[in-house]
């Protein structure tokens, strides 16, 4: 593809970023507590992999495993995630 002039100059892989990418952060071992009032306690082991605000505070996306060994990755609240000490 050549220049298009609707477009720009393509970018080249040295070009500096748009925007400032966040900070990457360590992943992090920490319990996944997805218990609710209707079921028996249900916390597993994950890993916190990255964090994105949120209106209602900070959300964080975590893999963990459940005890039938299927593997989980979603976003979750801050409040259902206890560091691993």
């Amino acid at each position: 593809m050549g220049h298009n002039r609707r477009y720009g100059e393509r970018l080249s892989a040295l070009d500096p970023p748009a925007v400032t990418p966040p900070p990457r952060i360590r992943p992090q071992h920490v319990w996944v507590n997805l218990s609710t009032v209707q079921h028996a306690p249900a916390v597993y082991p994950g890993v916190l992999v990255e964090w994105r605000p949120v209106v209602k505070g900070w959300e964080a996306l975590c893999t963990w495993a459940s005890p039938d060994g299927v593997v989980h990755t979603g976003w979750l609240p801050a409040a259902r995630l206890k560091p691993a000490s």
